[in-house]
């Protein structure tokens, strides 16, 4: 079973992030699954990682955690943050572990395309995180037209789910709303999204508040703020944001929670809740040169949990961060950024001893007409340390850069190279380590409205000695997207391969086909269907593991008796032929929701679910749960 869970990720994104190897962690491929996903349905975030350092993950010690973004316009807007995932398995080094990262995507982002990424963090320190990768959401009824010249206006919904397992005792509620407005010369932007229980009769798992007013700019509540990219960038915080600009001046404030707190068990010390807040002003000190001054300060709230004897006692720590930034225009196509934080960090907040350090970065960009280029070079010192910035790592120096040029006017190239290299002060007793990354990507229209995508990636990791890290991975993927009058249809192909030249972990060969269409059948009927395929073989033992998943979707609409009915379906099959952990399952879901639009302003839907499992190897598994649902949801 175990084996399967690591290859039932569909690995359409494989080897799509940037994996951190000073921790020893190798990514193999992260992907979204279902996709596409039904509005307030559950997404797996599956991730396949080998460990390639020289010591095991002990159970306790390591955590996943994904982020959840959407964009707006052509930046990425913060969503959610998912709770932090402690699989109960050991890592052994050279061991592969994958993970499934629960996310019950918001009714409130149906119809829209959304980001994530997910993170490993192994003894308090973030090794690994993926690029941003996408997946589609479906929506799930049919909303009347907004209302139009009001001040404010948006949708409220309240939900009733129920399901069969434990005698029907599983009563949930959900109430999300978006609301925009606009009052005197502000407007505003709620969201929220709160899950209802017996035992935990609130939990926000979205709520914020962004107010736009003459005299700045407020957030509340899920905010995802950037000072600077060493300092603080990339981490989420449930708290408050203000933002300020006048004349030549602009400055933000911020405070919150960045970290949750999780109790300890009898197998791990639990985790401190971590607050940050920060500060950053700006002057644009000429026409073409802009500087800036930022502090961040983070720490942990030592009594946020209750610490347990039985287990290893954990202390508090902290950080302070701060630092200037310049941006100067050198030339109306040339951008130079020149950025140095300094730092100082306790391992423990109630003692005297701290440590500093340093780091800092450069960069050029070039935008002109047609070609775009980047280059960066950062240098982080070994006792630099910015809870803040979680993806700035330690005792590393990187060269990052990207081009983009157009071949032609329906075709476009993109090339990106990413290297570092660790152990900066040679440190004997540490493995230096150097990983490069280069992809290329080629996009082009043909035949007026056909898409075509061709990307390769090549990943090498080599560490000194090379007996200890010495391993490449190599991914060549095809996609075509073909518009055909209002239908949709795209197939994309993948193969990826991963070779362990130190034998610690497993060569493995991927590959994956996948298939889908949307289907506008007549002003009433509308469709989709999805098929993906992926097998995995690991030469070690020659085994193979394959994954198949199915899905469907249609949708019915009768304006006259203002009703509308939506049914969708899933069925995921897969095995295993190792000797040592061979694996035969399958989960098959279906559900029906029935529309009845109300009025102009309200609808009450009726929905009906049910999911059967079953598993040759792990009967535990088998069984057949029923769901129901209601919602009431008004616009104004």
């Amino acid at each position: 079973m175990r084996r399967l869970l690591l290859n039932a990720a569909f690995i359409l994104s494989a080897l799509a992030g940037t994996a951190y190897a000073n921790g020893g962690a190798s990514l193999q491929f992260t992907v979204a699954a279902p996709d596409p996903i039904m509005a307030g349905d559950e997404i797996m975030f599956q991730t396949l990682v080998v460990n390639t350092g020289s010591s095991a993950w002990p159970r306790g010690s390591y955590y996943w955690v994904a982020e959840v973004y959407s964009m707006e316009g052509e930046e990425k807007r913060f969503v959610a943050q998912t709770d932090p995932l402690s699989p109960p398995e050991t890592v052994q080094p050279g061991a592969a572990h994958g993970v499934q990262i629960p996310f019950l995507v918001p009714e409130m982002y149906s119809g829209r395309r959304l980001l994530y990424r997910a993170f490993l963090v192994v003894n308090g320190k973030r090794i690994m995180e993926t690029d941003y990768r996408g997946f589609q959401v479906i929506e799930r009824e049919y909303k009347p037209p907004p209302p139009e010249d009001v001040k404010i206006g948006g949708d409220v919904s309240f939900t009733y789910k129920n399901s069969s397992p434990d005698g029907w005792d599983n009563h949930q509620g959900i109430t999300s709303a978006n609301i925009v407005g606009k009052i005197k010369q502000s407007s505003f932007l709620f969201n929220a999204y709160l899950v209802h229980t017996y035992h935990r009769p609130i939990t926000p798992n979205l709520i914020f508040l962004n107010y736009y007013a003459p005299w700045g700019t407020l957030s509340v509540g899920d905010v995802s703020p950037t000072l600077t990219p060493l300092s603080m960038e990339g981490q989420g915080m449930r708290g408050v944001a203000f933002e300020r600009t006048r004349n030549k001046l602009s400055w933000i404030a911020l405070v919150g929670r960045i970290v949750s707190p999780e109790e300890p068990t009898l197998v791990t010390a639990g985790r401190f809740s971590r607050y940050a807040g920060g500060f950053k002003a700006t002057y644009q000190a000429k026409p073409n040169l802009k500087v800036t001054a930022d502090a961040v300060l983070s720490r942990d709230d030592e009594y946020s949990i209750t610490q347990d004897t039985r287990t290893t006692v954990i202390l508090p720590q902290s950080s302070f961060v701060y630092g200037a930034l310049a941006e100067w225009k050198a030339h109306r196509r040339v951008t130079y950024i020149a950025e140095l934080q300094a730092s100082t960090y306790k391992a423990d907040m109630n003692a005297p001893a701290s440590k500093s350090g340093m780091a800092w970065k450069q960069e050029v960009k070039w935008r002109g007409d047609s070609l775009s280029a980047r280059a960066a070079y950062s240098r982080v010192g070994t006792r630099y340390v910015s809870f803040a910035s979680p993806s700035v790592i330690p005792d590393r120096a990187t060269l990052d850069a990207e081009v983009g040029a157009p071949l032609a006017d329906w075709s476009n190239l993109s090339v990106t190279y990413n290297t570092y290299t660790d152990n900066l002060e040679a440190d004997p007793a540490k493995t230096t380590t150097k990983q490069t990354q280069t992809s290329v990507n080629n996009t082009s229209r043909v035949f007026g409205a056909t898409m075509v995508t061709v990307s390769y990636m090549m990943n090498t990791a080599l560490g000194e000695p090379a007996a200890v890290q010495d391993n490449k991975t190599t991914t060549l993927s095809l996609s075509v997207l073909q518009p055909v009058g209002q239908h949709n249809f795209s197939a994309s192909m993948q193969s990826s391969a991963f070779t362990d030249n130190t034998g610690f972990s497993s060569d493995l060969n991927t590959s994956l086909i996948s298939l889908s269409g949307s289907f506008k059948v007549s002003p009433r009927i509308s469709a989709s269907a999805g098929v993906v395929t992926s097998s995995t073989k690991y030469k070690a033992d020659s085994s193979t593991s394959k994954n198949n998943t199915i899905n469907g979707n249609l949708a019915y609409a009768m304006p006259r008796r203002a009703i509308a009915f939506q049914f969708w379906t899933s069925l995921a099959t897969g095995e295993s032929d190792s000797a040592t952990l061979p694996a035969e399952n399958s989960t098959l879901s279906m559900n029906l929701e029935t529309i009845w639009l109300k009025s102009k302003a309200s609808k009450l839907t009726f929905g009906l679910g049910m999911l059967s499992r079953t598993d040759k190897y792990n009967t535990a598994l088998e069984g057949t749960d029923l769901t129901l649902m209601t919602r009431y949801n008004y616009s104004f």
